[in-house]
């Protein structure tokens, strides 16, 4: 599998999660200090996140790193 497959992968299951909480991205974007566009764009698979970026958007959703990236 190629690197963005793997995004698109990630993206998707951010978009899960986030849903999963009754989250907006807009929503999710204010909690972590990201803007809406950001969070649309790790969702769609545009952009690989940091680790930080991870880190930040897992304390969004009130779950683990490892939980986050938990999608095979």
């Amino acid at each position: 599998m190629d690197k963005s497959e793997e995004l698109k992968r990630l993206g998707a299951r951010i978009k899960e999660l986030r849903n999963a909480k009754g989250l907006t991205q807009n929503k999710l974007g204010l909690l972590i200090l990201k803007d809406q566009q950001s969070i649309h764009k790790v969702e769609a698979g545009e952009f690989n996140p940091t680790y930080l970026y991870l880190l930040a958007l897992a304390k969004g959703l009130g779950i683990s790193v490892k939980e986050l990236l938990d999608f095979e």
